[in-house]
């Protein structure tokens, strides 16, 4: 897909960082946009943001664990616009923590919101894109975590590995369509997931929680660029969206080489 004029996409997680960063930039490419999110007080604020780019916004308050609440949103946007050609599944939470001290409800929930939401998501606007007949898209969103194991992110990581997977099958499944699937696997990017339990108004406390994690300003990318990053992977039809070249890059050839060394010894060449 190389032209997102007069099409019709809906990014859920929409209303804060990387999120609102696609649906920027969907918007600047002359998309109709729908964002969907389960806080309201986002909601809003992400419609003035994305009004100062085009009047053609659409703002849904959505659970993506909820799939009765994505089809009433397809219903909403198709009525609105039309039907959806861009899908970007990215709404998530955090979840990092030891395995064996992470409750039971702690990784229910990421694995719920993280895995789940995308295949509703699928589930429910897949169908009506293939029916149509004319290209279209699906991005999902995962993380690094989800490529390298790596930290204390047993659950978080866990599910973000499950959406590589997802996505890699899902590619797969579209190979004879015109739609295909990419998947979306930031490193760090400074958004708001740093800092779930505060308001977009407590600009203090933000700041103050800020103090803490002085990475963000040194490695952390922004959800703007990622936003394009993301309409450069659709154009490209890239499998896999990466949003920066710092240490994920070393992390990505210890991976891969810690896999080959694997082969190697249990089944040398020659």
């Amino acid at each position: 897909m190389q032209d997102f004029a007069n099409k019709t996409a809906f990014v859920t997680g929409g209303a804060s960082g990387v999120g609102l960063g696609i649906a920027k930039a969907l918007a600047k490419a002359g998309a109709n946009v729908a964002i969907g999110d389960i806080q309201q007080a986002r909601l809003d604020d992400a419609e003035q943001q994305l009004k100062e780019i085009t009047d053609r916004v659409l703002p849904l308050k959505v659970d993506t664990t909820d799939i009765e609440t994505l089809a009433r949103a397809a219903k909403d946007i198709t009525s609105t616009f039309s039907p959806v050609s861009v899908l970007c599944n990215n709404a998530g939470i955090g979840g990092g923590g030891v395995i064996l001290e992470t409750p039971d409800e702690k990784w229910r929930r990421v694995m719920e919101v993280n895995v789940w939401g995308p295949l509703n998501g699928i589930r429910v606007f897949l169908p009506a894109i293939l029916e149509s007949g004319d290209e279209g898209h699906i991005v999902n969103t995962a993380s690094f975590s989800g490529i390298q194991g790596h930290h204390s992110q047993g659950p978080y990581g866990t599910s973000k590995f499950a959406a590589v997977g997802l996505s890699e099958f899902l590619r797969n499944d579209l190979a004879e369509t015109k739609v295909s699937a990419s998947v979306l696997c930031p490193h760090v990017v400074d958004t708001p997931i740093f800092y779930p339990d505060l308001r977009p108004d407590e600009k203090a406390a933000i700041a103050e929680r800020r103090k803490t994690m002085p990475w963000l300003e040194q490695i952390a990318v922004s959800p703007d660029t990622v936003g394009e990053q993301v309409l450069a992977g659709i154009r490209n039809d890239e499998l896999y969206i990466f949003c920066d070249g710092t240490d994920s890059r070393e992390m990505l050839q210890t991976r891969c080489n810690d896999m080959l060394a694997a082969m190697d010894r249990q089944f040398p060449i020659g």
